[in-house]
């Protein structure tokens, strides 16, 4: 419980010298920033990187924390293809009516020769 935590007056005031006003100007600078790009983005200045949801996909299955999930890879000279299979047991995630809902299991296929997110079931 964070609360009740004594903390003595001198780490306190170390804190409260050294640390909050860097924490705070480190915020209004990256702030700024902020302000400067959606100024340059609603004069058509600047565009956003498009992003390659697929491939992010099969980046944070193969690559990430998420290879735990693998199971299951297609057998070589299948007709699908170079496939991997990840499964997430009790898959909790939010519906398209916002509300809380949790799968069985969530299967997520990656093509290994493309590094791509190839479906989801």
């Amino acid at each position: 419980d964070m609360d009740h935590i004594y903390v003595p007056f001198t780490d306190f005031l170390w804190g409260f010298t050294f640390i909050g006003p860097f924490s705070f100007f480190l915020w209004r600078y990256r702030t700024i920033i902020l302000r400067i790009r959606q100024f340059l983005w609603k004069y058509g200045l600047i565009k956003p990187m498009d992003c390659d949801y697929e491939a992010m996909c099969a980046t944070l299955c193969l690559e990430q924390t998420q290879a735990i999930h693998y199971y299951a890879r297609t057998p070589e000279g299948s007709s699908l293809g170079n496939i991997a299979g990840f499964f997430f047991a009790n898959f909790a995630y939010v519906d398209n009516d916002c509300n809380y809902q949790v799968a069985d299991l969530f299967a997520v296929d990656i093509d290994l020769d493309t590094k791509r997110f190839v479906k989801a079931k």
